[in-house]
């Protein structure tokens, strides 16, 4: 029979990996002989580059022969383990590739590299024992020959944000929080200028900035806005407590510092923003001529009212002016929801701000017309932040008349956490779309920087 409670269809998103982003993970060998005669399991390599296809094969199978695999993590913050079965069948030659090959049972349906991964839910059937000196980034997985839960042999792999050494630099006093993410080699690299969204400080630019690193460019993670959630006080005093009014003049200077770095090249820079950031980054764009390729993520194809100043005012301002903006409708009321236990979802005031104030869209509209180098851009149509699949939409067409390259991808399914790779918690729509976003993004930015 299968393993109990592990074939699962749908399950709940889980947002909780910021806190496991810098960790690691090696490999151990299958204690003793596999059960069946024969039977090897073949690991190619003790760490594999997280977003990178992971070389399993299982070999000296019977034809056709059932082998369940559990794939299981540890993670610290909820002392919990979590994990994923898929059931796979051998083919006319014995093989089983479980990274590569068509599940017959799983949360997923057709080949999926990522899908042990993104599918995990905690298991309590999984004893934290085996993880003791483990990190997130270690991963267990089990093999079940007779299809009964015994799992009778096992393997531990490693995930790794970089497969070769990193340094890291603040960029100092004027820039609180931001850093600079590079290999060791003093070669000029090319930088991608990364900024997160809403959710303020460093975190976002964290997660992506290892991923950018390790294949081979620069990284400038900068903090634009730390806002001080509940009693937490600020990551980084030195910047806006309020999301208005912040300055793209910042992204000017960023760039003036870049080029006074000997080890990066200031002739190929790259924006990559997300969410707010994302729109941040186009508004920028469009003002600055210093860019070989900008990367929007969830974008916005107008600048939004702000939060938390006094009075209503701008998201963004350039040269110590408000630019012009869309305001919400009803964004207290949908916030009021979560004391109420009900479902929030912040698209609703921003598609009626929209609907409501059509006067004001053409003055708010990011000028994506004025930006000359390359666009890469992301976007779910299931996206509750906001219209992201719409907006991206948006500016794909503004650029498509003005005939600039652009690149666009779209979901009809996907949601807002399309940043970076699908090796973590997500639903499966968002999942398959970073399956195509992330590399697709990699090219981008190596056929426009490189």
């Amino acid at each position: 029979m299968l393993p109990s409670n592990r074939f699962l269809v749908s399950r709940p998103c889980i947002y909780l990996w910021a806190v496991a982003l810098l960790a690691t993970f090696g490999v151990t060998q299958c204690d003793g002989a596999c059960p069946n005669q024969g039977v090897e399991i073949r690991l190619s390599a003790s760490e594999f580059l997280e977003g990178e296809a992971i070389e399993l094969e299982i070999t000296g199978l019977d034809a056709g022969q059932s082998v369940a695999i559990r794939a299981s993590r540890f993670s610290s913050r909820r002392n919990s383990v979590f994990s994923s079965t898929a059931l796979y069948r051998s083919n006319a030659d014995g093989q089983i590739r479980p990274f590569l090959d068509e599940p017959v049972v799983a949360a997923w349906r057709e080949r999926d590299p990522a899908g042990m991964f993104w599918s995990m839910e905690p298991n309590s059937d999984v004893s934290t024992e085996p993880f003791a000196d483990k990190k997130w980034r270690d991963i267990r997985l089990q093999f079940d020959w007779d299809v009964d839960g015994s799992w009778d042999a096992e393997r531990w792999l490693e995930l790794v944000l970089s497969n070769k050494p990193l340094r890291e630099r603040k960029l100092g006093e004027e820039f609180p929080g931001s850093f600079l993410l590079r290999d060791t080699s003093n070669e000029p690299l090319p930088v991608v200028i990364a900024l997160g969204g809403s959710e303020g400080g460093d975190s976002a630019a964290r997660s992506i900035a290892p991923k950018l690193a390790a294949r081979g460019f620069a990284c400038v993670g900068v903090p634009y806005y730390s806002p001080a959630w509940g009693n937490q006080p600020q990551q980084f005093p030195g910047l806006p407590k309020a999301f208005a009014n912040i300055p793209l003049d910042t992204i000017e200077k960023i760039v003036a510092w870049i080029e006074t770095q000997d080890d990066l090249d200031p002739n190929r820079i790259a924006l990559y923003g997300v969410s707010k950031g994302a729109e941040m980054a186009l508004a920028a764009a469009s003002r600055i001529d210093r860019f070989a390729a900008v990367a929007a993520i969830v974008p916005s194809d107008v600048i939004w009212e702000g939060w938390g100043a006094q009075e209503t005012t701008s998201s963004f301002s350039w040269r110590g002016k408000p630019l012009p903006f869309v305001p919400y409708l009803g964004m207290g009321e949908e916030f009021a929801k979560s004391g109420r236990n009900q479902a929030v979802r912040i698209r609703l005031p921003h598609d009626a701000g929209r609907l409501a104030n059509p006067e004001r869209i053409q003055a708010a509209s990011i000028d994506v017309a004025a930006i000359k180098c390359p666009v890469f851009v992301v976007g779910g149509d299931e996206d509750n932040t906001w219209d992201s699949g719409g907006m991206a939409r948006n500016i794909a067409e503004r650029r498509t008349t003005a005939k600039l390259k652009t690149e666009l991808i779209v979901s009809q399914d996907a949601g807002h956490q399309l940043s970076g790779t699908a090796y973590t918690n997500l639903s499966p729509a968002d999942a398959q779309m970073r399956m195509k976003a992330f590399p697709a993004l990699i090219d981008f930015l190596t056929q426009n920087l490189k």
